[in-house]
């Protein structure tokens, strides 16, 4: 196996297992939407990273983080709904980086793949940089899980039970805000809310209950990641739209199987 589509698979396994896992406390709390203004405002840190020639992996991760605790911020100390919070924050980042991009002179080939994806291009920097983030964020996950899915599921009993809920909704923000960034260079940033998205979908189609949910969203996650990557080789097709096609039509085998039971 060639030594690139070793780096693809081994950053697309560990991005799906992350987005699968995290993708089901986004669907809990109806914050599927949060996906989209973090990938689209990462936009604007890749374009400060080519204006400030630097790696603009780092300062799309950077500026992601900033505009999860944002939100996050806005959220909490505002009479705002969050879904109205994330529809200001995604025009107006993504205008942002429309206009400083309007700046970076010269053809822009990497830029085009935070956009659409490029995994097959993915270096051993890259991969170095997604597994020690993947690491905080397991570990964070793991950790405070119980306290995530409390609040998750209902909040004011959170407090009533004595959960911080403020450092640690603050915290899954962020990591949430990393987590998506990082999956831009997998399937890019017009994409990458599918991987939040789509597998935990697939899986409350057919589980049983909250485990079997976590179990089913990562299994569909990595089962999309290596068939897409797989596809995307043999048919010499774009790896991102791949993983999120292979992602889709598990969904639609997951609900013809529910509609069946």
């Amino acid at each position: 196996m060639p030594l690139f589509l070793q780096r693809a698979l081994t950053a697309g396994i560990i991005t799906s297992i992350l987005c699968a896992f995290v993708g089901v406390f986004v669907i809990t709390r109806k914050m599927a939407f949060f996906a989209n203004a973090v990938a689209h405002s990462s936009l604007t840190g890749i374009a400060i990273g080519f204006l400030a020639n630097t790696n603009p992996f780092w300062s799309a991760i950077g500026f992601g983080a900033l505009v999860g605790i944002g939100i996050g911020y806005l959220y909490r100390k505002s009479v705002l709904f969050i879904d109205t919070i994330i529809g200001i924050f995604l025009p107006s980042s993504m205008a942002l980086g429309i206009i400083l991009i309007g700046f970076v002179k010269g053809y822009k080939p990497s830029l085009l793949s935070y956009l659409f994806g490029d995994i097959l291009a993915v270096t051993n920097s890259d991969l170095y940089i997604i597994s020690a983030l993947s690491l905080i964020s397991f570990v964070f996950l793991i950790v405070f899980f119980h306290e995530i899915l409390i609040i998750a599921l209902d909040e004011d009993w959170a407090r009533v039970k004595g959960v911080a809920v403020n450092p640690i909704d603050y915290t899954f923000f962020v990591i949430l805000s990393l987590i998506i960034v990082v999956s831009t260079k997998i399937v890019g940033i017009i994409l990458v809310s599918a991987l939040i998205v789509i597998p935990p979908a697939s899986a409350m189609n057919i589980a049983r209950n909250f485990k079997e949910t976590m179990i089913y969203s990562v299994l569909f996650g990595i089962i999309s990641a290596i068939l897409g990557i797989w596809f995307s080789y043999l048919f010499n097709i774009s790896t991102g739209p791949s993983i999120v096609i292979t992602a889709s039509i598990i969904f639609a085998i997951t609900l013809i199987a529910r509609r069946k039971k």
